[in-house]
């Protein structure tokens, strides 16, 4: 079971929903994953997620019934995976089905994932289909992982589950947490944006985890996305001539 949540909270990165949600920064959110059969060699495995419908109230997320849900669902087993907290601010295109209930706690049904392995180690890449865009504002920072070749990874969301001291105001110093265990040649940066950022999905996203639980898509920063915005010069009046 537990290998079963590690790579859940690795593999999903959430597919959110239908159209575009704004104003997800620091979000609350939940998710729950129900796995009906083992398809061999692959695993097939269900996400729910409460993103556009509520904060994943804490006495509902903490009342959740997972034997009831596997009945609901018709599961073989069901786990949570949650809260977590957005540090995006956008999902554009996303995708996903009409509201239900499961114990008590509104979720949709927003993606179906077929894994070949259940236990996964932090900063292993792993793929999964997805057209949704990640928006993060001006203003907002983005933290990434960068590997030794150079790949850089964009933080999207964040758990308190394994460090309880977690808050999006001190993610700026996540890379020296000693829970992080960073490999050797990795590093993890900061800036804080001067423009709008959107990190597209177009069919298929990479994503990895890190042990802390934090979720992170590969990108690449979009041409001249640091060349300064050239400021349009203001166009003098004419002087107007004297009519004797």
């Amino acid at each position: 079971m537990k290998k079963l949540i590690a790579f859940l909270i690795a593999a999903t990165a959430v597919i959110a929903l239908a159209g575009t949600l704004t104003g997800l920064y620091n979000q609350r959110y939940g998710e729950i994953f129900t796995a009906p059969r083992p398809d061999p060699p692959d695993y097939t495995v269900d996400i729910y997620n409460t993103v556009g419908l509520n904060d994943c109230p804490a006495d509902q997320w903490a009342a959740v019934d997972y034997d009831e849900v596997k009945t609901q669902t018709g599961s073989l087993t069901a786990v949570p995976n949650g809260p977590r907290r957005w540090v995006i601010d956008t999902i554009a295109g996303g995708k996903a089905d009409e509201p239900l209930t499961l114990s008590g706690l509104e979720v949709r049904h927003v993606a179906v994932l077929t894994v070949p392995s259940l236990s996964p180690e932090p900063y292993t890449e792993m793929k999964i289909a997805r057209t949704t865009t990640w928006v993060y504002n001006k203003g907002h920072k983005v933290h990434w992982l960068v590997s030794p070749e150079g790949k850089k990874y964009a933080l999207q969301a964040y758990t308190t589950n394994v460090d309880k001291t977690l808050r999006a105001k001190n993610l700026d110093s996540l890379g020296t947490n000693p829970q992080m265990a960073l490999p050797e040649g990795w590093k993890y940066r900061t800036i804080k944006l001067k423009k709008q950022l959107r990190l597209p999905a177009p069919g298929v996203a990479t994503i990895m985890r890190d042990p802390l639980g934090g979720t992170y898509q590969k990108f690449k920063w979009p041409k001249k996305f640091f060349k300064p915005v050239k400021k349009k010069k203001a166009k003098q009046a004419k002087p107007k001539r004297s009519r004797r």
